[in-house]
């Protein structure tokens, strides 16, 4: 009974052994069929002294090299002159010896001479004892991506180029745009000054001229009747030259303030139109303001409700200020026809106002009320 024993006993083992065996040959020649059948990496062993020993075909694509051309010869074909002369691919073996693998990248040689930009591996194998039995390497040809991010890096360096130039650009038009704006603000100080001329002139010297006539007339005048109709001429003449002198530069804007201004200008354009004004301000006792402040907001309003006047329709209107702490708030509404889309940038003397509050470094909104059209303005107090 024992014997038939061991002899199964034996029989078994020697299966499995060679079973065993023939799983190793098996997988080494799946591991052989996989290594030759890649394409888009060269695989290949090296011998200890750095010879090729083996070859697959994405080697044979990468480097053009068949395999009974390059078996048996030495690596270092695949490096360019200068590497070769600093003995290079020989220091590359040495290190991946003492450090078990080496990793680079750099130029390469291929069969007919051209060369591409390689990602290399060098494994160092040893068997069990430690004894170096050759090495294996392996390469990648990384020249469409190089190209691909020198490309980039050039694609960068001409955007940063563009947006250095783009900068410059924006730059000298902010230049441009701050001395335009002083230049406007130059030219509305000079306005206002000639408009201050202009009404000193018309109510100093034409106006006491007109004022002497009529006295003058008045005087020969002894029955009453024949001047008669000379003088109402220069009263009328007398009364519109001081209009338009108020209107061009009110004398009570630099006397008395903005408040007594508008209230004076208020009366005289109920007197000339129909249109009934509705004017509210805070604090109730309202300090003056900056020479500058005042002005525009006398020329604002008067812009504003010489458009309601001539182009709104409205029979009236709303004049809202308030002062708070570093601003001043406008407010001017009409109850008429409203404006278009396109009157918040345009229209008659919209831009004059906006170019106004804006040299105040403040803001101004036409907008399109229901019903009517709003006028607002913030400035800070300066």
């Amino acid at each position: 009974m024992t014997e038939p024993r061991e002899h199964i006993s034996s029989d078994s083992a020697d299966g499995a052994k060679k079973y065993a065996m023939n799983q190793l040959q098996y997988s080494d020649e799946i591991f052989r069929l996989l290594v030759e059948g890649v394409e888009d990496y060269a695989i290949f062993l090296l011998d200890p002294t750095g010879k090729v020993s083996t070859w697959n075909q994405g080697a044979e694509r990468i480097k053009g090299y068949k395999a009974q051309e390059i078996i048996g010869q030495h690596f270092s074909r695949f490096y360019p002159r200068e590497a070769l002369e600093s003995k290079w691919p020989d220091r590359e073996l040495e290190i991946a010896s003492k450090e078990g693998r080496y990793t680079d990248e750099g130029v390469r040689v291929r069969r007919d001479g051209s060369t591409f930009w390689a990602h290399v591996v060098i494994t160092a194998l040893r068997d069990d004892t430690g004894e170096l039995r050759g090495f294996s390497k392996v390469t990648r040809d990384l020249t469409e991506r190089r190209e691909f991010e020198e490309r980039t890096r050039q694609l960068n360096k001409e955007l940063k180029g563009r947006i250095n130039q783009l900068m410059e650009s924006q730059r000298m038009v902010e230049l441009r745009t701050l001395e335009l704006q002083k230049l406007s603000a130059e030219l509305m100080r000079v306005q206002d000054e000639e408009r201050r001329r202009i009404s000193r002139a018309l109510h100093d010297e034409l106006g006491q001229e007109l004022a002497a006539l009529k006295i003058d007339l008045d005087i020969q005048n002894s029955d009453g009747q024949k001047l008669a109709p000379a003088i109402e001429t220069v009263e009328r003449a007398l009364s519109k030259v001081r209009n338009v002198s108020y209107l061009l530069h009110p004398p009570l804007l630099d006397e008395s303030g903005l408040l007594p201004a508008l209230h004076w200008y208020f009366d005289g354009l109920k007197k000339r139109s129909e249109l009934r004004i509705t004017f509210d301000y805070m604090p109730r006792v309202f300090p003056r303001l900056s020479s500058e402040l005042e002005t525009t907001v006398f020329r604002i309003i008067q812009e504003a409700l010489t458009n309601v006047y001539r182009h709104s329709g409205s029979e009236d209107a709303r004049i809202d200020i308030s002062q708070e702490i570093d601003r001043v708030r406008l407010r001017i509404r009409d109850f008429g026809k409203g404006i278009g889309p396109a009157a918040g940038t345009t229209g008659v003397g919209i831009s004059g106002m906006k170019e106004r509050v804006r040299q105040l470094n403040g803001e101004l909104m036409v907008s399109r009320a229901e019903p009517g059209t709003l006028v607002e303005a913030v400035m800070p107090q300066i």
